[in-house]
């Protein structure tokens, strides 16, 4: 019983290793923002510490398990996914953040996996990569870090656009745009990030028509964005700066909406009138990034904000097609 029992738990042998490695860094990386030595925001943390983590898994695995390669890429997931469920439960990481990290995280864990693996493999690597490189690896995000956080942080601009075919009038759906009552529960339907912690939208109001004029739009958890109109044009298109109401105190990850790594900048609402008397109504927005990692950033942060905007434009085709 006892052998049977020591060969289940020996793949998990390197997993408490790594699962204090990960809680100890994110707890080392905890500094606000950038100004800060060490930041989760930064490369060498989101990099850096999952390729540690799968180095130590696989380094402190029975030596036939070194050997397997499906071992070492596989169960350094095991590592990540434990630490950030860890991580989640004690509060110290928002569970949509965790959710964008956690496919980079995986690859990158099987990434220092793999590299213990070739160092078992005498016959492939040198011996030099024996401690030394998990040595190495374990204190690469320490030594990184704060010489990145000296360099500076440019911003990426990204545009998202959505269209939605509406079988109604031009005068409908541009009454829908310009003002929208509140959106009861039973107009809501499922969005993948709802879930995971960000509002859904509630209503926008309007002080008045033409350019200058403020919308409101409410979401849930007290988010607000202001936004001014810019341009107008009757029964076609309506452009808008957008601003986050800062003066609301909002739960975190919201409260990061117009700060110093992600903001919404505008928004453009156009009525495309088609040859069948229905409307095809365009969405588009603008936002910013500015993080080290935009390349990767900006794949969830134009999904989020492409699912918004379908969403907003689903509840539109409905109502005006009431």
């Amino acid at each position: 019983m006892n052998e049977k029992l020591q060969s289940w738990l020996a793949p998990l042998t390197g997993l408490p290793v790594a699962l204090i490695y990960g809680v100890l860094a994110r707890l080392a990386f905890s500094a606000p923002d950038e100004s800060g030595a060490l930041s989760a925001m930064t490369c060498g943390f989101l990099f850096l510490v999952p390729i540690a983590m799968g180095a130590l898994t696989v380094y402190f695995a029975p030596p036939h398990l070194q050997l397997s390669g499906r071992y070492a890429f596989l169960m350094p997931w095991v590592a990540c996914i434990v630490t950030v469920l860890l991580i989640a439960a004690i509060g110290l990481e928002e569970v949509v953040c965790i959710v964008m990290a956690l496919p980079l995280f995986l690859l990158l864990s099987s990434l220092g996996g793999w590299l213990m693996h070739l160092r078992k493999r005498k016959n492939y690597v040198s011996n030099l990569m024996h401690g030394s490189l998990l040595g190495l690896l374990l204190v690469a995000p320490y030594l990184v870090t704060p010489l990145e956080t000296r360099l500076p942080v440019g911003d990426t601009i990204y545009h998202v656009q959505n269209q939605v075919e509406i079988a109604a009038d031009v005068d409908t759906v541009w009454r829908n745009i310009i003002e929208v009552p509140l959106i009861q529960p039973e107009e809501q339907h499922f969005s993948i990030f709802h879930p995971l912690g960000l509002p859904k939208p509630l209503a926008a109001t309007l002080s008045h028509e033409g350019v200058g004029g403020v919308r409101h739009a409410s979401f849930e958890n007290g988010l607000l964005f202001i936004e001014e109109i810019t341009a107008w044009r009757d029964h076609d298109s309506l452009s808008f700066t957008i601003q986050r109401d800062a003066q609301r105190q909002l739960p975190a990850p919201l409260n990061q909406i117009g700060g110093r790594y992600f903001n919404v900048l505008d928004g453009t609402y156009r009525i495309e009138p088609l040859a069948d008397g229905r409307v095809r109504l365009h969405l588009e927005s603008t936002h910013r990034l500015s993080t080290r990692f935009d390349f990767y950033g900006g794949l969830w942060t134009r999904w989020v904000m492409w699912d918004l905007q379908d969403y907003i434009l689903q509840i539109i085709k409905v109502r005006c097609e009431k």
